[in-house]
This record gives structure tokens, C-alpha cells and sequence, in this order.
């Protein structure tokens, strides 16, 4: 992908990850939606593209661990990706799938038919642990986002949850969830993964920006890719290594990042 005045902005991303997974045992972990697959007007309409899926089949077979990381269920994350061989973190880090910590949230949906009655076009997602409120389809979505975030908090709060905040929706989960960054922490951990590249583009992704970060003072490789679009809030750019120019940028990232490692490392 070239900027309009030629500059090749890729390559220099594939150079760093290329460098970032020379430290072995390396990884590649990534959120989905935003990053490897485009926002939908509806979540339930929102794919991983087939070149997205050769990519990464690829690297899987080139890097120690390729995982992901989503706040979807694990279940519709690996339909999503539908890449066999990889690691799919739900939910943000519940991995054992739902759980009674999800019923203190009952009070707090019994509230959304209410509140949804108020915002024409704003939309309810159920995700077992949590539920998340869509407003991308009202007419003026960033007018309603200050009412909208206001009535939920209050319900969230109410029933012991919290508020996660994402590209023009509000999800609402048990107050004692781990972020992301908890998720990222735990899966290097346990696969004693030195060099890891991450890709995101939402607020919830900025946990684990800065938990690479923390990982490069104790000597360990790592880069953080921002995912930005329109959308995108300045801390997301603030908290990155690097950016790349939303999904069309991520998938001739991939093919180029696979073609280095099947390289040796050259592009």
C-alpha cells in the first residue's frame, strides 16, 4: 500500500515485526474486529476475508503462536477466523466460557429495551458474559453517544458491572472481567513468547499496547500496531509503535509479513 505520494507505508511495519519475531519463541496476536475484519453496519454481519485467512494460515506454520484476541465469544471468533491451528482468546480472557459471574448483569439488561426505545437505529448484542449496545446505525451517532453512555453506566453500576467502550458501541461486562492486557500477559506467559507483534484498533486494545511496553523494559521484543480509520480515538495512535491504515492495510501486511519469514527474513 503506497500513500498518495508514493511512500511505500507498509514496509517499514513489516520490517519492525520482522525484526520484533526474530526473538524466539515469537507470536503474532491480534484483535478481530477493526483489524482483521471490517466494522459492520451489524456485528452479526462482519467477516474475516479469505485473504486474511490465507495470511494467516501461512504465518501460523512461520511463528510459534498466532492468537487472537476478541471480545467476541470464543466460539464466534474461531467461525470468524476460521483458521485452524491458532489461539482464540473470548470474551477478553474467560476462557472457560460463561460463567455465574455473568447473572449480576440481569438487572442491567432488563433495563435495554427501555433505553434502546430511545435511540432509533442503536442496536442490542448478546455475549453471554456480557451484552454490548450498538449505536452506529443511529442518524447522528456521536450526538447520542453521551445520553446513551450515561443511561447504561448507570444501569451497569447498579448491577456490578463496568463499562467497555469501543468504535460506536458501549458493552457492558462483570466488573471483575480482565482486560485485554490481562489476556495478552497470561497467553505469553504461558507459551514463553519473547518476541510478539500485536495488532488492534480500539480502546480495549491499549491494555495490551502498554502491556508490551512493560515487557520491553524486562528486555523482551515487541511491537504494538495501532489499526486506524476515521473512527479511530488519539490515544489508540498515542499508546502504538506503529499504524497502519485500516483492514486493507492489515491484509497486505500479512501476505508481506509471511512472504518475509518464508524469506528468511528478506523482503
Amino acid at each position: 500500500m503506497h500513500a498518495a505520494n508514493g511512500e511505500d507505508v507498509v514496509r517499514p511495519v513489516v520490517e519492525r515485526a520482522l525484526t520484533v519475531l526474530r526473538a524466539r519463541p515469537s507470536a503474532l496476536v491480534s484483535d478481530i474486529d477493526g483489524t482483521l475484519s471490517r466494522i459492520a453496519e451489524r456485528p452479526e454481519e462482519a467477516y474475516v476475508s479469505d485473504r486474511v485467512r490465507a495470511a494467516l494460515t501461512r504465518l501460523r506454520n512461520r511463528v510459534g503462536l498466532v492468537g487472537v484476541i476478541t471480545a467476541r465469544p470464543k466460539d464466534v471468533a474461531q467461525r470468524m477466523v476460521g483458521v485452524l491451528g491458532i489461539e482464540y482468546v473470548g470474551s477478553y480472557a474467560l476462557r472457560t466460557g460463561p460463567s455465574e459471574e455473568g447473572a449480576n448483569l440481569e438487572a442491567a439488561r432488563e433495563l435495554v429495551p427501555s433505553i434502546l426505545a430511545r435511540f432509533p437505529g442503536a442496536m442490542f448484542e448478546e455475549k453471554g458474559i456480557s451484552f454490548a449496545l450498538h449505536y452506529r446505525g443511529c442518524e447522528e451517532p456521536e450526538r447520542v453517544r453521551p445520553e446513551l453512555l450515561e443511561l447504561i453506566s448507570s444501569a451497569a453500576r447498579a448491577s456490578g458491572g463496568k463499562i467497555l467502550e469501543g468504535k460506536r458501541v458501549i458493552e457492558v461486562v462483570p466488573a471483575s472481567l480482565p482486560d485485554k492486557g490481562t489476556a495478552f500477559a497470561i497467553m505469553m506467559l504461558e507459551h514463553g513468547i519473547t518476541g510478539t507483534v500485536f495488532m488492534g484498533d480500539d480502546l480495549s486494545d491499549v491494555a495490551v499496547f502498554q502491556e508490551i511496553r512493560r515487557r520491553r523494559k524486562q528486555g523482551l521484543e515487541g511491537a504494538a500496531i495501532g489499526i486506524v480509520d476515521d473512527e479511530t480515538e488519539s490515544s489508540i495512535v498515542a499508546a502504538a509503535d506503529l499504524t497502519l491504515g485500516g483492514v486493507d492495510a492489515v491484509e497486505e501486511f500479512l501476505e508481506r509479513l509471511a512472504d518475509g519469514l518464508e524469506n528468511g527474513g528478506r523482503l
